[in-house]
Order: C-alpha cells, then sequence, then structure tokens
C-alpha cells in the first residue's frame, strides 16, 4: 500500500498510481482542498488510472486512523508543520522494509525548522535509517528495518 500526504494537483499521484497499477497496488491520497483534490482525479481519470487511487478528502492527521497496516511507501508533501503528526500515525502502520520520502526538506528556508524537527524525529527512530537527498528542494529518504517477526 502506498499513502501519499498532499494530492495537491496529482503530478505525484499519477506516478505512484502507474507504479500501483504495475504491482497490483493501491494508492491512498490525502488532500484538504477539494477543488485541488477534484482536478487531480479528473487527471488521473484521462491518464486511466483513476481506479487505483483511493482518496481522502480533509485533515490528513484524523483520516490516518482509517489506514490499516502494511504501508510500504509514504510521500510526504504537505504543510510542514504536519510532517511529525503524520508520521507518528504512520510509523506504527508501516510495513517491514517500508520507505517514506519526505519533500521540501532543504526548501523553501522559511519551513526549515519544522524539517529539522522532522528529520529529528525520524532519527530518533532506532529501526529508520535516513539519508538527507540534496536533490530537487531536499529530500528526507527513510527505510524501516524491524529484526525479527513483521
Amino acid at each position: 500500500m502506498v499513502v501519499e500526504l498532499g494530492t495537491s494537483y496529482g503530478y505525484s499521484t499519477l506516478f505512484l498510481a502507474d507504479a500501483a497499477r504495475q504491482t497490483g497496488g493501491k494508492v491512498h491520497s490525502f488532500e484538504l482542498a477539494a477543488d485541488k483534490q477534484h482536478y487531480a482525479r479528473g487527471q488521473l481519470a484521462e491518464a486511466g488510472l483513476a481506479e487505483y487511487v483511493e482518496w481522502h478528502l480533509g485533515d490528513a492527521v484524523a483520516l490516518l486512523d482509517q489506514i490499516e497496516d502494511g504501508v510500504e511507501f509514504v510521500l510526504i508533501d504537505l504543510w510542514k508543520e504536519l510532517y511529525i503528526p503524520c508520521f507518528e500515525k504512520l510509523y506504527p502502520k508501516l510495513a517491514n522494509n517500508a520507505v517514506i520520502a519526505a519533500d521540501n526538506m532543504i526548501e523553501p528556508t522559511m519551513s526549515r525548522p519544522d524539517a529539522e524537527a522532522y528529520r529529528a524525529a525520524v532519527g530518533a527512530c532506532p529501526d529508520l535509517q535516513s539519508v538527507l537527498l540534496p536533490i530537487g528542494s531536499g529530500v528526507e529518504l527513510s527505510c524501516l528495518w524491524r529484526s525479527g517477526p513483521a
């Protein structure tokens, strides 16, 4: 299962849905703005990928309670002050070897305190290995590895 936090206009959703199509998966995409989600839905329908996306409209932190265990990939790209609350909701639901990609870790500079707080929260988890990739606006890429039974 793939979780996308921050659909916006669906650019990333298209790529994630195509990957879900190829692997038999599903993308759970969360967006606060109804007009953005409406636009993204149209784009995914036009691309023939709508059936691979489950849409969630509203407060991502509250809506994440609907997500089951077994999350394999997460893209976090919403309001930066929500990165930690969303991470805390998803962390116990992650599958072993899950990957989290958190965008905008370097730019914009006004969001850097929230980005640094997120990186510290992730870094405090002993079963996560993370690296800051200085590509685009900066991506914190984290992988979960739990020893023992999953």
